[in-house]
Protein backbone atom coordinates (compact mmCIF):
# COMPACT_ATOMS: atom_id res chain seq x y z
CA UNK A 1 0.00 0.00 0.00
CA UNK A 2 1.38 3.18 -0.75
CA UNK A 3 1.99 6.57 0.92
CA UNK A 4 -0.95 8.68 -0.15
CA UNK A 5 -3.05 5.61 0.15
CA UNK A 6 -2.31 5.02 3.45
CA UNK A 7 -2.65 8.73 4.65
CA UNK A 8 -6.17 9.17 3.04
CA UNK A 9 -7.51 5.81 4.75
CA UNK A 10 -5.92 7.28 8.28
CA UNK A 11 -7.70 10.39 7.35
CA UNK A 12 -11.38 8.66 6.58
CA UNK A 13 -10.50 6.53 9.93
CA UNK A 14 -9.71 8.95 12.13
CA UNK A 15 -13.21 11.62 11.55
CA UNK A 16 -12.62 13.13 14.10
CA UNK A 17 -9.20 13.93 15.22
CA UNK A 18 -9.06 14.92 11.11
CA UNK A 19 -12.49 17.52 11.71
CA UNK A 20 -10.05 18.86 14.90
CA UNK A 21 -7.32 19.45 12.73
CA UNK A 22 -9.41 21.03 9.90
CA UNK A 23 -10.66 23.24 12.10
CA UNK A 24 -7.04 24.20 13.88
CA UNK A 25 -6.00 24.70 10.61
CA UNK A 26 -9.17 26.77 9.03
CA UNK A 27 -8.97 29.26 11.74
CA UNK A 28 -4.84 29.78 11.43
CA UNK A 29 -5.20 30.15 7.91
CA UNK A 30 -8.53 32.37 8.09
CA UNK A 31 -6.82 34.76 10.19
CA UNK A 32 -3.54 34.41 8.54
CA UNK A 33 -5.04 35.04 5.01
CA UNK A 34 -6.88 38.04 6.87
CA UNK A 35 -4.02 39.69 8.39
CA UNK A 36 -2.17 39.76 4.67
CA UNK A 37 -4.80 41.04 2.94
CA UNK A 38 -5.44 43.91 5.96
CA UNK A 39 -1.56 44.53 6.19
CA UNK A 40 -1.04 45.07 1.91
CA UNK A 41 -4.19 46.99 1.48
CA UNK A 42 -3.16 49.06 4.55
CA UNK A 43 0.08 49.73 3.10
CA UNK A 44 -0.92 50.19 -0.21
CA UNK A 45 -3.03 52.97 1.03
CA UNK A 46 0.18 54.65 3.01
CA UNK A 47 2.05 54.48 0.13
CA UNK A 48 -0.76 56.39 -1.85
CA UNK A 49 -0.74 59.00 0.95
CA UNK A 50 2.76 59.54 0.81
CA UNK A 51 2.30 60.05 -3.06
CA UNK A 52 -0.17 62.81 -2.15
CA UNK A 53 2.10 64.29 0.62
CA UNK A 54 5.45 66.50 -0.46
CA UNK A 55 8.50 65.17 1.38
CA UNK A 56 11.80 66.27 1.63
CA UNK A 57 15.28 65.76 3.64
CA UNK A 58 15.86 67.97 6.35
CA UNK A 59 19.69 69.48 6.80
CA UNK A 60 20.04 71.24 10.36
CA UNK A 61 22.83 72.97 11.97
CA UNK A 62 24.08 70.94 15.23
CA UNK A 63 23.83 72.53 18.54
CA UNK A 64 27.69 74.21 18.75
CA UNK A 65 28.51 77.18 19.93
CA UNK A 66 29.01 80.25 17.54
CA UNK A 67 32.87 80.92 18.67
CA UNK A 68 33.98 77.14 16.80
CA UNK A 69 32.18 78.25 13.44
CA UNK A 70 32.47 82.04 13.14
CA UNK A 71 34.58 84.58 13.91
CA UNK A 72 34.88 88.34 13.69
CA UNK A 73 36.80 90.72 11.35
CA UNK A 74 36.51 94.07 9.69
CA UNK A 75 35.24 94.84 6.58
CA UNK A 76 36.91 97.37 4.16
CA UNK A 77 35.16 99.83 5.86
CA UNK A 78 36.32 99.27 9.25
CA UNK A 79 32.99 97.72 9.93
CA UNK A 80 33.05 94.40 12.29
CA UNK A 81 31.64 91.34 10.57
CA UNK A 82 31.10 87.81 11.46
CA UNK A 83 33.28 85.47 8.67
CA UNK A 84 33.44 81.25 8.48
CA UNK A 85 35.58 79.53 10.53
CA UNK A 86 34.77 75.92 8.77
CA UNK A 87 33.08 75.25 5.21
CA UNK A 88 28.93 75.57 5.98
CA UNK A 89 26.11 75.50 3.82
CA UNK A 90 25.56 79.13 2.44
CA UNK A 91 23.04 80.15 -0.15
CA UNK A 92 25.77 79.49 -2.86
CA UNK A 93 25.68 76.20 -2.73
CA UNK A 94 21.91 75.97 -2.68
CA UNK A 95 22.09 76.28 -6.49
CA UNK A 96 23.77 73.29 -6.61
CA UNK A 97 21.38 71.17 -4.76
CA UNK A 98 18.24 72.68 -6.46
CA UNK A 99 19.88 71.88 -10.15
CA UNK A 100 19.48 68.11 -8.71
CA UNK A 101 17.79 65.50 -10.53
CA UNK A 102 14.28 65.44 -8.70
CA UNK A 103 14.72 68.32 -6.40
CA UNK A 104 11.38 70.36 -6.00
CA UNK A 105 12.31 73.39 -4.23
CA UNK A 106 13.32 74.18 -0.24
CA UNK A 107 12.43 75.82 2.48
CA UNK A 108 14.93 77.47 4.91
CA UNK A 109 14.28 78.32 8.60
CA UNK A 110 14.98 81.80 9.51
CA UNK A 111 12.89 82.52 12.28
CA UNK A 112 9.67 84.37 13.22
CA UNK A 113 9.30 87.91 14.46
CA UNK A 114 6.82 89.38 16.89
CA UNK A 115 6.14 93.32 15.89
CA UNK A 116 4.06 96.13 16.97
CA UNK A 117 2.14 96.92 13.93
CA UNK A 118 -0.98 98.96 15.24
CA UNK A 119 -3.14 97.00 13.04
CA UNK A 120 -6.32 95.56 14.21
CA UNK A 121 -5.63 92.13 14.29
CA UNK A 122 -8.11 89.03 15.71
CA UNK A 123 -8.62 89.34 19.14
CA UNK A 124 -6.55 87.18 21.12
CA UNK A 125 -5.23 86.56 25.10
CA UNK A 126 -4.13 90.24 25.21
CA UNK A 127 -7.23 91.74 23.83
CA UNK A 128 -9.29 89.57 26.11
CA UNK A 129 -7.44 90.03 29.03
CA UNK A 130 -9.80 92.66 30.86
CA UNK A 131 -12.76 90.44 30.64
CA UNK A 132 -10.81 87.66 31.33
CA UNK A 133 -9.74 88.86 34.24
CA UNK A 134 -12.81 90.03 35.38
CA UNK A 135 -14.47 86.94 34.95
CA UNK A 136 -12.08 85.19 37.47
CA UNK A 137 -12.59 88.27 39.82
CA UNK A 138 -9.92 90.58 39.34
CA UNK A 139 -10.77 94.05 39.48
CA UNK A 140 -9.45 94.85 35.57
CA UNK A 141 -9.82 98.86 36.81
CA UNK A 142 -7.00 97.83 39.50
CA UNK A 143 -4.54 97.58 37.10
CA UNK A 144 -1.30 100.09 36.86
CA UNK A 145 -1.08 102.13 33.68
CA UNK A 146 1.82 100.58 32.52
CA UNK A 147 0.00 96.91 32.38
CA UNK A 148 -2.71 98.78 30.72
CA UNK A 149 0.13 99.97 28.37
CA UNK A 150 1.01 96.63 27.92
CA UNK A 151 -1.82 95.09 27.17
CA UNK A 152 -2.18 97.65 24.32
CA UNK A 153 0.51 96.77 23.05
CA UNK A 154 0.44 93.30 22.81
CA UNK A 155 -2.87 93.64 21.22
CA UNK A 156 -1.74 95.09 18.50
CA UNK A 157 0.98 93.01 17.45
CA UNK A 158 1.50 89.90 14.60
CA UNK A 159 3.69 87.16 14.30
CA UNK A 160 6.09 87.62 11.28
CA UNK A 161 6.96 84.73 9.37
CA UNK A 162 10.86 85.06 7.28
CA UNK A 163 10.25 83.09 4.22
CA UNK A 164 13.05 82.69 1.10
CA UNK A 165 10.50 81.25 -0.84
CA UNK A 166 6.50 81.83 0.89
CA UNK A 167 5.59 78.83 -1.82
CA UNK A 168 7.71 76.36 -0.37
CA UNK A 169 6.77 77.41 3.39
CA UNK A 170 4.81 74.59 4.91
CA UNK A 171 1.60 76.63 5.56
CA UNK A 172 1.71 76.88 1.84
CA UNK A 173 2.88 73.03 1.08
CA UNK A 174 0.20 71.31 3.37
CA UNK A 175 -2.58 73.16 1.98
CA UNK A 176 -3.09 75.10 5.49
CA UNK A 177 -3.24 78.50 3.91
CA UNK A 178 -3.95 79.41 0.01
CA UNK A 179 -2.70 82.15 -2.11
CA UNK A 180 -5.68 84.01 -3.33
CA UNK A 181 -4.42 87.23 -4.04
CA UNK A 182 -1.57 88.58 -5.56
CA UNK A 183 1.73 86.57 -5.47
CA UNK A 184 3.80 84.72 -2.57
CA UNK A 185 7.56 85.78 -1.14
CA UNK A 186 10.36 85.20 -3.44
CA UNK A 187 13.96 84.56 -3.12
CA UNK A 188 14.78 88.33 -4.93
CA UNK A 189 12.49 90.22 -2.63
CA UNK A 190 13.27 93.25 -0.29
CA UNK A 191 10.43 94.47 2.07
CA UNK A 192 7.44 92.40 0.92
CA UNK A 193 4.64 90.87 2.89
CA UNK A 194 1.86 88.36 2.40
CA UNK A 195 -1.01 88.88 4.83
CA UNK A 196 -4.38 87.12 5.60
CA UNK A 197 -7.71 87.63 4.31
CA UNK A 198 -9.26 88.54 7.55
CA UNK A 199 -5.89 91.58 8.88
CA UNK A 200 -6.92 92.36 4.97
CA UNK A 201 -10.47 93.20 5.37
CA UNK A 202 -10.27 94.86 8.95
CA UNK A 203 -7.85 97.63 8.21
CA UNK A 204 -8.80 97.95 4.55
CA UNK A 205 -5.49 97.15 3.28
CA UNK A 206 -5.03 95.47 -0.38
CA UNK A 207 -2.18 94.93 -2.91
CA UNK A 208 0.63 98.26 -2.75
CA UNK A 209 -0.70 99.23 0.58
CA UNK A 210 2.56 99.07 3.16
CA UNK A 211 2.74 97.88 6.93
CA UNK A 212 4.97 99.54 9.24
CA UNK A 213 6.31 97.25 11.99
CA UNK A 214 8.47 98.24 15.11
CA UNK A 215 10.26 95.79 17.90
CA UNK A 216 8.65 96.49 21.58
CA UNK A 217 10.37 95.32 24.97
CA UNK A 218 8.29 92.62 25.66
CA UNK A 219 8.43 93.58 29.78
CA UNK A 220 7.54 97.16 29.47
CA UNK A 221 5.47 97.26 26.03
CA UNK A 222 7.75 100.39 24.61
CA UNK A 223 8.23 100.43 21.35
CA UNK A 224 12.15 100.92 20.07
CA UNK A 225 14.53 101.78 17.08
CA UNK A 226 13.65 102.55 13.71
CA UNK A 227 10.36 101.09 12.16
CA UNK A 228 10.76 98.56 8.82
CA UNK A 229 7.83 99.36 5.87
CA UNK A 230 6.92 96.14 4.33
CA UNK A 231 4.44 96.24 0.98
CA UNK A 232 1.70 93.71 0.45
CA UNK A 233 2.23 91.55 -2.40
CA UNK A 234 0.16 89.09 -1.65
CA UNK A 235 -3.31 87.80 0.42
CA UNK A 236 -3.53 84.58 1.35
CA UNK A 237 -7.04 82.63 3.29
CA UNK A 238 -7.12 79.88 5.46
CA UNK A 239 -8.14 76.77 4.78
CA UNK A 240 -9.75 75.49 8.48
CA UNK A 241 -10.43 77.10 11.69
CA UNK A 242 -7.87 77.45 14.25
CA UNK A 243 -8.74 76.14 17.68
CA UNK A 244 -7.87 79.24 19.86
CA UNK A 245 -8.39 79.01 23.46
CA UNK A 246 -9.10 82.84 25.57
CA UNK A 247 -4.95 82.46 25.91
CA UNK A 248 -3.68 82.15 22.83
CA UNK A 249 -1.73 85.33 22.02
CA UNK A 250 -2.71 87.35 19.43
CA UNK A 251 0.55 86.66 17.52
CA UNK A 252 0.61 82.60 17.69
CA UNK A 253 -3.64 83.00 15.90
CA UNK A 254 -2.70 82.42 12.18
CA UNK A 255 -4.79 85.24 11.10
CA UNK A 256 -2.49 87.42 12.00
CA UNK A 257 0.16 86.07 10.61
CA UNK A 258 2.68 87.97 7.75
CA UNK A 259 4.72 86.23 5.72
CA UNK A 260 8.18 88.68 4.79
CA UNK A 261 11.11 88.24 3.14
CA UNK A 262 14.54 87.96 4.61
CA UNK A 263 15.54 91.69 4.77
CA UNK A 264 13.16 92.13 7.76
CA UNK A 265 16.15 89.88 9.88
CA UNK A 266 18.90 91.76 9.55
CA UNK A 267 16.80 94.72 10.69
CA UNK A 268 15.48 93.34 13.47
CA UNK A 269 18.41 92.27 15.20
CA UNK A 270 20.32 95.44 14.49
CA UNK A 271 17.71 97.32 16.12
CA UNK A 272 17.41 94.74 18.96
CA UNK A 273 21.45 94.87 19.23
CA UNK A 274 21.00 98.84 19.29
CA UNK A 275 18.73 98.52 21.93
CA UNK A 276 20.68 96.83 24.49
CA UNK A 277 24.04 98.58 23.55
CA UNK A 278 25.07 95.48 21.78
CA UNK A 279 27.52 95.80 19.14
CA UNK A 280 25.78 95.91 15.59
CA UNK A 281 27.78 93.72 12.97
CA UNK A 282 27.81 94.74 9.14
CA UNK A 283 25.47 92.89 6.89
CA UNK A 284 27.52 89.20 5.97
CA UNK A 285 28.40 88.99 2.50
CA UNK A 286 26.86 85.54 2.98
CA UNK A 287 24.17 83.58 4.29
CA UNK A 288 24.75 80.68 6.11
CA UNK A 289 21.53 78.34 5.90
CA UNK A 290 21.02 76.67 9.55
CA UNK A 291 18.72 74.89 8.75
CA UNK A 292 17.15 73.42 5.38
CA UNK A 293 14.34 71.19 3.70
CA UNK A 294 14.80 70.52 0.41
CA UNK A 295 11.66 69.03 -1.22
CA UNK A 296 11.83 65.70 -3.73
CA UNK A 297 9.48 64.75 -6.53
CA UNK A 298 9.19 61.43 -5.39
CA UNK A 299 9.91 60.23 -1.31
CA UNK A 300 11.49 57.17 -2.93
CA UNK A 301 14.64 59.21 -4.25
CA UNK A 302 14.51 60.74 -1.11
CA UNK A 303 18.12 58.79 -0.41
CA UNK A 304 19.52 59.52 -3.65
CA UNK A 305 18.91 63.02 -3.42
CA UNK A 306 20.15 63.06 0.05
CA UNK A 307 23.69 61.02 -1.55
CA UNK A 308 24.16 63.81 -4.17
CA UNK A 309 23.84 66.46 -1.60
CA UNK A 310 26.30 64.98 0.34
CA UNK A 311 28.63 64.65 -2.52
CA UNK A 312 28.64 68.71 -3.02
CA UNK A 313 32.01 69.99 -2.28
CA UNK A 314 32.82 73.25 -0.09
CA UNK A 315 30.73 71.69 2.94
CA UNK A 316 31.62 69.99 6.01
CA UNK A 317 28.57 68.29 6.90
CA UNK A 318 29.49 66.79 10.07
CA UNK A 319 28.27 70.20 11.41
CA UNK A 320 24.66 69.04 10.26
CA UNK A 321 22.35 66.74 11.36
CA UNK A 322 19.65 65.30 8.85
CA UNK A 323 16.28 63.44 8.77
CA UNK A 324 13.15 63.37 6.82
CA UNK A 325 10.74 65.81 6.67
CA UNK A 326 7.70 63.78 6.70
CA UNK A 327 5.71 64.65 9.50
CA UNK A 328 2.76 65.64 7.15
CA UNK A 329 2.71 61.92 6.04
CA UNK A 330 3.42 60.20 9.44
CA UNK A 331 0.07 62.20 10.85
CA UNK A 332 -1.80 61.48 7.41
CA UNK A 333 -0.75 57.55 7.23
CA UNK A 334 -0.44 57.47 10.93
CA UNK A 335 -3.61 55.27 11.44
CA UNK A 336 -2.88 53.02 8.32
CA UNK A 337 0.85 52.42 9.29
CA UNK A 338 -0.94 51.43 12.91
CA UNK A 339 -2.59 48.84 10.97
CA UNK A 340 -0.09 47.50 9.06
CA UNK A 341 2.16 47.22 12.05
CA UNK A 342 -1.04 44.98 14.17
CA UNK A 343 -1.48 43.29 11.27
CA UNK A 344 1.80 42.03 10.91
CA UNK A 345 1.75 40.85 14.80
CA UNK A 346 -1.55 38.75 13.86
CA UNK A 347 0.33 37.40 10.95
CA UNK A 348 3.27 36.47 12.74
CA UNK A 349 0.98 35.23 15.84
CA UNK A 350 -0.90 32.82 14.19
CA UNK A 351 2.61 30.96 12.26
CA UNK A 352 3.58 30.69 15.62
CA UNK A 353 0.66 29.80 17.43
CA UNK A 354 0.08 27.15 14.64
CA UNK A 355 3.27 25.86 14.95
CA UNK A 356 2.98 25.50 18.99
CA UNK A 357 -0.82 24.43 18.40
CA UNK A 358 0.22 21.36 16.02
CA UNK A 359 3.49 20.62 17.48
CA UNK A 360 1.51 19.90 21.16
CA UNK A 361 -1.21 18.45 19.09
CA UNK A 362 0.75 16.34 17.00
CA UNK A 363 3.04 14.97 19.26
CA UNK A 364 0.53 13.06 21.62
CA UNK A 365 -1.50 12.01 18.32
CA UNK A 366 1.75 10.56 16.93
CA UNK A 367 2.43 8.98 20.52
CA UNK A 368 -0.83 7.47 20.06
CA UNK A 369 0.06 5.71 16.64
CA UNK A 370 3.25 3.81 18.20
CA UNK A 371 2.03 0.78 17.42
CA UNK A 372 1.41 1.53 14.04
CA UNK A 373 5.11 2.89 13.44
CA UNK A 374 6.18 -0.09 15.06
CA UNK A 375 4.31 -2.38 12.23
CA UNK A 376 5.29 -0.18 9.09
CA UNK A 377 8.83 -0.26 10.69
CA UNK A 378 8.75 -4.28 11.45
CA UNK A 379 7.75 -4.21 7.68
CA UNK A 380 10.43 -2.94 6.59
CA UNK A 381 8.86 0.94 5.34
CA UNK A 382 11.84 3.34 5.98
CA UNK A 383 11.39 6.63 8.63
CA UNK A 384 11.25 8.77 5.68
CA UNK A 385 8.15 6.93 4.39
CA UNK A 386 6.53 6.68 7.77
CA UNK A 387 7.49 10.39 7.96
CA UNK A 388 6.08 11.26 4.17
CA UNK A 389 3.11 9.60 5.19
CA UNK A 390 2.54 11.85 8.34
CA UNK A 391 3.36 14.97 6.49
CA UNK A 392 1.29 14.27 3.72
CA UNK A 393 -2.13 13.13 6.19
CA UNK A 394 -1.87 16.77 7.27
CA UNK A 395 -1.12 18.01 3.76
CA UNK A 396 -4.08 17.32 2.49
CA UNK A 397 -6.05 18.25 5.81
CA UNK A 398 -4.27 21.57 5.37
CA UNK A 399 -4.95 21.74 1.80
CA UNK A 400 -9.02 21.22 2.39
CA UNK A 401 -9.06 24.05 5.62
CA UNK A 402 -7.31 26.63 3.32
CA UNK A 403 -9.52 26.52 0.51
CA UNK A 404 -12.25 27.10 2.83
CA UNK A 405 -10.32 30.12 4.30
CA UNK A 406 -9.64 31.12 0.87
CA UNK A 407 -13.43 31.50 0.38
CA UNK A 408 -14.02 33.12 3.73
CA UNK A 409 -11.14 35.20 3.93
CA UNK A 410 -12.48 38.08 2.29
CA UNK A 411 -16.21 38.63 3.94
CA UNK A 412 -14.40 38.06 7.55
CA UNK A 413 -11.72 40.69 6.44
CA UNK A 414 -13.75 42.87 5.35
CA UNK A 415 -15.62 42.81 9.08
CA UNK A 416 -12.16 42.83 11.09
CA UNK A 417 -10.90 45.20 8.79
CA UNK A 418 -13.08 48.18 8.99
CA UNK A 419 -13.71 47.01 13.00
CA UNK A 420 -9.47 47.53 12.85
CA UNK A 421 -9.80 50.61 11.07
CA UNK A 422 -12.33 52.19 13.19
CA UNK A 423 -10.40 51.65 16.27
CA UNK A 424 -6.80 53.11 14.65
CA UNK A 425 -8.83 55.95 13.65
CA UNK A 426 -11.18 56.66 16.77
CA UNK A 427 -9.07 60.32 17.14
CA UNK A 428 -10.52 61.77 13.70
CA UNK A 429 -11.35 65.39 14.10
CA UNK A 430 -13.55 67.54 11.88
CA UNK A 431 -10.75 70.09 10.76
CA UNK A 432 -7.68 68.53 8.32
CA UNK A 433 -5.19 70.86 10.15
CA UNK A 434 -4.10 70.91 13.85
CA UNK A 435 -2.52 74.18 15.27
CA UNK A 436 0.60 73.37 17.94
CA UNK A 437 2.45 76.49 20.10
CA UNK A 438 5.47 74.74 20.88
CA UNK A 439 7.31 77.86 21.64
CA UNK A 440 5.34 79.99 22.64
CA UNK A 441 4.93 82.62 19.45
CA UNK A 442 6.17 80.32 16.47
CA UNK A 443 3.24 78.14 15.68
CA UNK A 444 2.82 74.42 13.35
CA UNK A 445 0.29 73.56 11.63
CA UNK A 446 -0.09 69.85 11.09
CA UNK A 447 -2.18 67.71 8.08
CA UNK A 448 -4.45 65.29 9.80
CA UNK A 449 -7.06 62.81 8.79
CA UNK A 450 -10.52 63.87 8.32
CA UNK A 451 -11.72 60.93 7.47
CA UNK A 452 -11.14 57.12 7.28
CA UNK A 453 -9.61 55.93 4.29
CA UNK A 454 -11.25 53.36 2.61
CA UNK A 455 -9.55 50.64 2.02
CA UNK A 456 -10.08 47.60 -0.64
CA UNK A 457 -9.06 43.99 0.27
CA UNK A 458 -8.71 41.99 -2.69
CA UNK A 459 -7.54 38.54 -2.76
CA UNK A 460 -4.38 38.29 -5.02
CA UNK A 461 -2.67 35.67 -6.35
CA UNK A 462 0.49 36.38 -5.07
CA UNK A 463 -1.06 36.39 -1.59
CA UNK A 464 -2.81 33.18 -1.48
CA UNK A 465 0.10 31.17 -2.55
CA UNK A 466 2.64 33.13 -0.03
CA UNK A 467 0.10 32.27 2.77
CA UNK A 468 -0.45 28.80 1.22
CA UNK A 469 3.06 28.05 2.02
CA UNK A 470 3.83 29.08 5.16
CA UNK A 471 0.78 26.98 6.02
CA UNK A 472 2.43 23.89 4.22
CA UNK A 473 5.81 24.77 5.82
CA UNK A 474 4.45 25.51 9.28
CA UNK A 475 2.23 21.59 8.99
CA UNK A 476 5.75 19.81 7.43
CA UNK A 477 8.01 21.72 10.31
CA UNK A 478 5.06 20.27 13.21
CA UNK A 479 4.69 16.84 12.02
CA UNK A 480 8.58 16.40 11.50
CA UNK A 481 8.80 18.06 15.29
CA UNK A 482 6.49 15.50 16.58
CA UNK A 483 7.87 12.28 14.74
CA UNK A 484 11.52 12.81 14.96
CA UNK A 485 10.47 12.61 18.93
CA UNK A 486 9.98 8.58 18.73
CA UNK A 487 11.52 7.83 15.58
CA UNK A 488 14.74 7.02 17.09
CA UNK A 489 13.44 3.75 18.68
CA UNK A 490 14.08 0.14 17.61
CA UNK A 491 10.85 -1.50 16.04
CA UNK A 492 11.13 -3.78 19.06
CA UNK A 493 10.97 -1.13 21.84
CA UNK A 494 8.14 1.09 20.01
CA UNK A 495 6.06 -2.05 19.62
CA UNK A 496 6.38 -2.78 23.24
CA UNK A 497 5.49 0.73 24.33
CA UNK A 498 8.72 1.55 25.76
Amino acid sequence: MGVFKRACLYISRKKARSFLLFLIMLLMGLFMLVGVLIRSSAAKAAEDVRKSITTGVVFQLTDISGDSIYQLVPNEEGEMVRTLKVPLLTRSKLKEILQIDGVQGYYTQMGHETLYTGLDVHPGGYSNSPDTLAENGTDAEGQSEEDAYNFDVYSHVNGFYLVDEGKWHPFFINGALELVEGRNIEAEDSGKAVISEELARRNGLGIGDAIESRNFDFVTGECFGNSFRSEIIGIFKINFQQDLSEWTSEDAILANAIFVDREMRYWAQSEFNKHINRQVLAKESYETLDNLTVFVEDPLMLDSVKEKILAIDGVDWSYYDFKEYDHDYKVAAGPLNMMVTLSTILIAAMAIGLLIVLSLILTMWIRGRKREIGILSSLGIKKQAILAQFILESCLVAVAAFLLAGVLAKPVTGVMGNGLAKSVNATIGDQPYEVKNDNLTEIQVNKVPTEQVALKYDLMPGTIVLVFFVMLLVTMISVSISYLRISGQRPRDILKGE
